[in-house]
């Protein structure tokens, strides 16, 4: 009878799930076999929530089958249900992270066949429950929060993390420090790392530096690498604690050898600036690859920098750096490339390329990127000229605060470049540029209210000259000087005016070397004096003056100081006909005219000049120009290009163009005649 009940009891002990489970759970630690798992599967799908969380591990974890998330979450899911923590706390980590396919599989793979599936062909018998769980916040704060309230540590962490960011939940910071208080309190570093954090002030609360620093030390010291992070950032720059640079290096190093991205970069950026310690930009090089091998953006940006820095550097890898960040939406790197484009550095200079990257990079561009790129619109440097682009860019410098802009947009409004000419807008743009400090923007003003016109106030003009002269600039004091000796705006007196002069001319001012030599030149009384002038006016002209060279050329041909040189003259001449001096051009067209046996390269040379003094509206060379078209002199004869000329110079009152003009319609008047008159 004994025998008999034995055997019952023996057949119901091996139908207790408990046991069953204990048995499969032993073969399986001794190595995966099919008859365990299936005896596994079979308990978990009675129910069994321990079975179905060993399963659940299995899945994800690849043990002994193929890797499916969704496999796992599904037993975790089931087992869940019926309270089982470890598979409440697997489901809220899983949830609140964004866990991968798995490995191998395609992102086509994935994508719903013909029929429908949601996985291509025979994949779906293999994933009965599909392949993706894709992060949710809401899912993870639920299964968070059973887990935590029945003590789970990290469940508790990551439950204060969701409510110190608000992630699936109002964000909430008292009870994110509540929970990872109750996490940090069993010693989990996750929740030491939240109350660093939540006490650094980086879920917008009120920063309490020093208790931060307690936590991330406490965090850091279980090898956490974000605490060793912070803690390093800390130390650093003694924020909480104790300034130390080394200890601070020490932490950011062990941060870094857990693959850390963010510590390798400020690793970089404390051996290129120098903080705290030698600058060495071999070591800062080192770091800052390694972390943009490991994709920090920040990292890329700052390598190109430090790599245009270097004065040989050719800045083809920075501008291979930047393109990429920039092209991953990075309004820094955006805004760097642009500047590469501006200056042509790594990549062509393209300011067509510069605006689209300027535009990408939002607000990042720096005004002085804006205002390179502008004044490659207004002198058409690979773009087509375009100053109303060139105003719009200014504009937005100007925005910004860009001193510069603001000066280049009051020289635009008063010479009505891109924009509608008009002195009252310049004026008030060179104002605002003169409050913030610019000098320059003084004397223009100034220069503006000097000018004939509806601005003109020579008291006002005269007190910016002053203003800008006090600061230094010295053509300001030699049109101050100019003023005094002519009275405008400011008593007479020439012997004050003429020593100011001396004094920019000194400076090195060729304007005003120039209008010292003129003003001694002219004497007093009408008296000339140009031996007194002259070594002034040759400095200038030496310098660079037009009116000067043309003045020196005058002094040589006239013999004015010394004998005459014509062989001087010439050459002082056509230095001022170089750079567009209309006298000088006439007088040596005039010189070649005169030649007694001009041959076809003179006659060609004296052509070009009359032509040259006639586009800038000289009315003797407009008639020299009507000339030689219609005497064929140096050009191939072209009588109604001949007329157009002479008319050009008759209608400023040139009277042998007048003469010139009323021949030829003679001559038109009686060749019409005889034709009439021809049998």
């Amino acid at each position: 009878m004994f025998g008999k009940l034995g055997n019952k009891f023996a057949t119901l002990v091996r139908r207790d799930p408990a046991s069953r489970l204990a048995a499969v759970l032993r073969t399986l630690d001794q190595g995966w076999s099919e008859t365990a798992f299936e005896s596994l599967l079979a308990l978990g799908k009675e129910g069994n929530p321990a079975a179905q969380y060993r399963l659940g591990r299995m899945y994800e974890e690849a043990e002994g089958v193929v890797q499916s998330i969704a496999d796992a979450v599904h037993w975790y899911r089931l087992a869940a249900a019926q309270g089982d923590l470890p598979s409440q706390e697997r489901l809220g980590l899983i949830y609140f992270i964004e866990p991968p396919a798995p490995a191998g599989l395609t992102p086509g793979a994935l994508e719903p066949d013909a029929t429908g599936s949601p996985l291509a062909g025979s994949l779906a018998q293999f994933f009965p429950h599909g392949v993706v769980i894709s992060q949710d916040f809401g899912e993870a704060l639920h299964w968070n929060r059973l887990a935590a309230e029945r003590g789970s540590a990290g469940a508790q962490a990551r439950l204060g993390h969701q409510l110190a960011l608000g992630l699936g939940t109002a964000s909430d910071a008292a009870e994110a420090e509540r929970w990872f208080a109750a996490a940090a309190e069993q010693f989990h570093p996750e929740g030491a790392l939240g109350l660093g954090l939540l006490y650094a002030g980086s879920y917008d609360t009120a920063p309490d530096l020093t208790r931060a620093a307690h936590w991330l030390g406490l965090a850091a010291g279980n090898e956490h690498k974000i605490a060793q992070y912070g803690l390093g950032k800390l130390l650093l720059h003694g924020e909480g604690i104790d300034r130390d640079v080394a200890a601070a290096i020490a932490q950011l190093e062990r941060s870094a050898a857990q693959d850390y991205a963010p510590a390798m970069y400020l690793l970089g950026m404390i051996y290129w600036r120098g903080e705290g310690v030698a600058p060495d930009t071999g070591f800062a090089e080192t770091w800052l690859r390694r972390a943009v091998i490991r994709g920090h953006g920040e990292a890329a940006c700052a390598l190109a920098q430090m790599l245009l820095e270097r004065p040989d550097d050719d800045g083809v890898e920075a501008a291979t750096l930047l393109r990429e960040r920039a092209e991953a939406g990075n309004p820094r790197a955006a805004a760097a490339l642009a500047e590469l484009y501006v200056y042509g550095r790594g990549v062509p200079r393209d300011a067509g390329e510069a605006a689209r990257w300027r535009a990408v990079s939002a607000t990042e561009a720096s005004p002085e990127t804006l205002i390179m790129l502008a004044s490659l619109h207004a002198e058409g440097i690979s773009v087509d000229q375009d100053y109303v682009a060139a105003a719009e860019l200014l504009h937005e410098a100007a925005a910004r605060g860009s001193v510069d802009a603001l000066y280049n947009l009051g020289s635009l409004y008063r010479y009505g470049k891109g924009v509608s000419p008009n002195a009252f807008t310049a004026a008030q743009f060179y104002r605002e540029a003169a409050k913030r400090g610019s000098t320059e923007a003084v004397f223009q003003l100034g220069l503006l209210l000097a000018d004939d016109g509806e601005m003109q106030k020579h008291e006002a003009a005269a007190a910016c000259f002053a203003q800008a002269a006090e600061a230094g600039h010295s053509r300001a004091l030699a049109n101050l000087a100019l003023l005094t000796v002519e009275g405008s705006g400011v008593p007479q007196d020439r012997e004050r005016g003429l020593a100011l002069l001396e004094t920019a001319a000194r400076a090195g001012e060729v304007g005003a070397q120039a209008a010292l030599g003129f003003q001694l030149a002219a004497g007093t009384d009408g008296v000339a004096d140009y031996a007194a002038g002259r070594p002034w006016i040759e400095q200038a002209a030496l310098g660079g003056d037009a009116d000067a060279q043309a003045w020196m050329g005058d002094c040589s041909r006239l013999g004015l100081v010394e004998p005459a040189d014509f062989a001087a003259a010439e050459t002082w001449y056509r230095r001022a006909a170089a750079q567009g001096h209309v006298g000088s051009i006439v007088l040596l067209a005039t010189a070649i005219d005169a030649m007694e046996a001009p041959t076809i390269e003179t006659r060609a040379e004296a052509f070009g000049l009359w032509l040259a003094a006639a586009s800038a509206g000289d009315a003797l060379a407009q008639c020299a120009v009507g000339r030689c078209y219609r005497d064929g002199l140096g050009v191939e004869a072209d009588l109604e290009t001949a007329i157009r000329w002479l008319r050009a110079a008759a209608a400023q009152g040139d009277a042998e163009a007048i003469t010139a003009l009323e021949v030829l319609d003679g001559q038109a008047a009686q060749a019409e005649h005889a034709e009439h008159a021809a049998p």
